[in-house]
């Protein structure tokens, strides 16, 4: 694998985090920004690694109602998708190369 298929790789799932992090935080709240012991928003970092740690030691978020915030699916999912998009006969359509 070369060096720029890495990357993008690194940026994709990068993206898809900081998404699903958003997406969360709309969709389920408290997660990254909590209150604090004197009642002041904070950011918590070590809620959201919980959070996105959970489905690969609980199986609560194994249903269908909550896979939308299953980091471990979305991510499988985004994986899947990635390498479909890869390695699909319709790359070159979407493929520039520059003149040089």
């Amino acid at each position: 694998m070369e060096m720029m298929e890495m990357m993008e790789i690194v940026i994709f799932f990068s993206i898809i985090t900081i998404l699903f992090v958003i997406y969360s935080e709309y969709s389920v709240g408290s997660i990254l920004f909590r209150p604090d012991s004197v009642g002041k928003i904070s950011m918590n970092l070590s809620s959201l690694l919980g959070f996105l740690m959970n489905p690969f030691h609980s199986e609560h978020l194994w249903n269908l109602e909550t896979l939308d915030i299953n980091y471990a699916f979305v991510m499988i999912s985004s994986l899947l998708l990635f390498t479909l998009f890869q390695y699909s006969p319709f790359k070159t359509l979407f493929k520039v190369d520059p003149d040089i």
